[in-house]
């Protein structure tokens, strides 16, 4: 990399892009990003060699990709990436960090204004995913970094509304310059399909790991499957290392994020239930796949407390909320068999995608946001 050159833009994330997060959030957005002219440099941790297209991508739009090999795991691994980011942030007029490792590679650099982009409330989370005496007994310093990328950043921006009182509780000092962007996706990829299929099919996608509550899901699909029957399948990304699911599913098959968008339209709803137990980092969090399915016109099964979905699903009346009673399983598979007869449900579901889940939007909220920046740094 030239040390020298000058960046409009530092974005830097742990994410890989060969994976979900990176390869469904994080490339769209730069590419938007790029073709508003702004010299871009970008900075992610890969767990695997890069393919050629990739690179060639990345080199076609003028963004200078520096990818840099994850490393160890854990403790040891996050202050080596920390170290390892703040040396590679070269001369930036603003630096974009996705989540808290990053944002606090940021201020150490001293190249640059930061904008926390908070992602998930990393910390809490992490405990939940991997629930281990180290991680717990590592939760402090864990903390530490958010309460640095909280008091040291001049910008912030969220993935949903309902995080932000918890994050002002916490933190005496917050930035003033904020934004609310949910996860996006590409709206010209993931297109309307009116016509639900013939038969119900649910469709489990990408990633559950131990933050998701699959218990409840299978429950769900039990309560369900007593009024109609269910085809239950899964779509595995080829970086999970789960083979079942074990919420009565026929199927399983891998599936890479490109063909996600093809496949969704192809069934009747979609499923995305989190540990209600998860503490605050619920209020945080909004997994892709819910977006995904919504802007194909699909609604879609949540938990009570996800992020801003109770909320949203209310307005639009594009989903179902599962509170854990039985009681409530049996309202909520009766109202999703009604959504699915709805022909007015896909409609409903895409609006609400195209209100809150448009990556179009999200680009400019997020350009909206560096101006700012830069204007208070003036």
């Amino acid at each position: 990399m030239n040390k020298k050159r000058k960046y409009d833009l530092t974005y830097i994330s742990i994410d890989a892009l060969s994976e979900g997060v990176g390869s469904s959030q994080i490339i769209p957005l730069i590419s938007r990003l790029s073709k508003t002219g702004l010299k871009i440099n970008l900075i992610t941790y890969e767990k695997s060699e890069p393919s050629f297209d990739r690179i060639s991508f990345f080199k076609s739009i003028g963004v200078e990709w520096n990818y840099r090999q994850f490393g160890a795991g854990g403790l040891i691994g996050g202050v080596n990436r920390i170290n390892d980011l703040r040396r590679e942030i070269c001369s930036t007029d603003i630096i974009h960090a996705r989540s808290d490792i990053p944002a606090v590679s940021g201020f150490l650099s001293s190249q640059a204004p930061v904008i926390w982009d908070v992602r998930s409330l990393w910390a809490d989370q992490r405990v939940i995913i991997q629930d281990s005496l180290i991680n717990r007994t590592l939760y402090r310093a864990y903390r530490s970094l958010e309460s640095i990328a909280a008091t040291k950043s001049m910008g912030m921006s969220t993935l949903t509304r309902a995080v932000v009182p918890i994050l002002e509780e916490r933190h005496k000092k917050l930035p003033l310059l904020r934004t609310v962007v949910p996860t996006a996706v590409d709206l010209e990829r993931f297109k309307l399909v009116q016509e639900f299929p013939a038969n119900v099919r649910a469709l489990f996608s990408g990633t559950f790991n131990d933050y998701y509550d699959l218990e409840l899901s299978a429950l769900f699909m039990k309560e369900l499957s007593k009024s109609k029957d269910v085809d239950i399948q899964w779509a595995r990304p080829h970086e999970s290392d789960k083979v079942s699911i074990g919420v009565g599913e026929s199927r399983t098959f891998s599936v890479t994020q490109n063909e996600i968008a093809e496949l969704i339209p192809n069934y009747s709803f979609g499923v995305s239930v989190c540990k209600m137990n998860a503490g605050p980092s619920l209020t945080a969090a909004m997994p892709t796949k819910i977006a995904e399915f919504l802007a194909c016109g699909r609604p879609i099964v949540v938990n009570k407390g996800l992020g801003d979905m109770d909320q949203l699903l209310e307005e639009f009346n594009a989903g179902v909320i599962l509170d854990g009673s039985a009681e409530n399983l049996k309202e909520s598979a009766s109202k999703l068999i009604s959504l699915i007869k709805d022909p007015n449900t896909p409609a409903q579901c895409r609006n609400l995608a195209e209100k809150y889940f448009n990556m179009d939007v999200s680009s400019i909220a997020y350009l909206n946001l560096y101006e700012e920046v830069l204007e208070q740094k003036t």
